[in-house]
């Protein structure tokens, strides 16, 4: 079980992954958004290619504060997107709520990460994209730690296996 919480001093907002079989070629997991006492707990199971799911693990990793992301694996179900926190198309007049440049620097960089879940996957058998979302503010500190989660986790049952 892995959870990735927002940074906020509450923690009110998670996505917690739960691996349920994980063999050569695919793994298939569990999920669910979590969003304080008002929202109701969103969960559902997906399997995908273990390929890709380690290669969305490690695309997690890679993503900066400057770029727009937009991460997902072959087979639909889970898509994450990462909105910059300081990116440049953010500041385009340093409007309301924006900061100048120098006072960016300043802060430890803060991740903003949209899970999607795919709706239509589930309710109508084909990808859409589309449904619900949970975005959490976090540190790559905390992103690490997820990732290492649940790579423990997945080699946990590799050696189970053998």
């Amino acid at each position: 079980m892995a959870k990735l919480r927002d940074c906020s001093s509450k923690h009110s907002c998670e996505v917690e992954i739960n691996l349920k079989l994980v063999n050569s070629e695919s793994v298939k997991f569990s999920i669910s958004f979590r969003s304080g006492k008002v929202f109701p707990e969103i969960h559902t199971e997906f399997t995908c290619l273990k390929r890709d799911f380690l290669k969305l693990l490690d695309d997690v990793k890679q993503i900066d504060n400057v770029h727009l992301s937009m991460l997902e694996t072959q087979d639909p179900g889970l898509s994450i997107y990462h909105i910059p926190e300081n990116g440049i198309y953010n500041f385009p007049g340093y409007g309301l709520f924006q900061m100048p440049e120098d006072e960016r620097k300043e802060r430890e960089p803060r991740y903003k990460l949209i899970f999607v879940l795919d709706a239509g996957e589930k309710n109508h058998s084909r990808a859409t994209e589309c449904g619900p979302a949970l975005c959490l503010i976090v540190k790559m500190e905390q992103i690490n730690e997820f990732i290492k989660s649940l790579k423990s986790e997945l080699n946990s049952f590799e050696e189970e296996k053998n």
